[in-house]
């Protein structure tokens, strides 16, 4: 199954769904992003993956939303994955010490393998 709205796709990949937005990740865009993975997790989707490939940047809007779905995915038994971010997104994450508190993976294929 794979769906693709004007900026973010979703993708079905075994046990996990797979979320990649085709542009950065900025109050622009966070609504619509935040609307399709509550969507998922509102449908018993409890392994998503971020694939960041795509994101040149996260704003602050970007991080609430991510801790947001992550406490939420959190709640259910659930959890919230991000992989394959470029070198100034995981300084984002870093600089903010959200680094620790997100599952960050180096691709979508390690994010799988590395189950829950």
């Amino acid at each position: 199954m794979e769906t693709m709205t004007s900026q973010i796709e979703t993708t079905k990949v075994g046990a996990s769904t797979v979320v990649t937005p085709r542009e950065s990740l900025t109050y622009k865009n966070c609504e619509e992003f935040q609307n399709i993975v509550s969507a998922l997790i509102g449908q018993h989707q409890h392994q998503i993956i971020i694939d960041g490939r795509a994101m040149a940047l996260m704003d602050s809007k970007a991080l609430e939303t991510l801790l947001y779905l992550h406490d939420r995915l959190k709640e259910r038994g659930g959890v919230l994955k991000i992989a394959a971010l470029n070198a100034v997104c995981r300084d984002i994450l870093i600089a903010t010490r959200f680094i620790n508190t997100f599952h960050i993976y180096q691709d979508i294929q390690e994010a799988i393998r590395m189950g829950t």
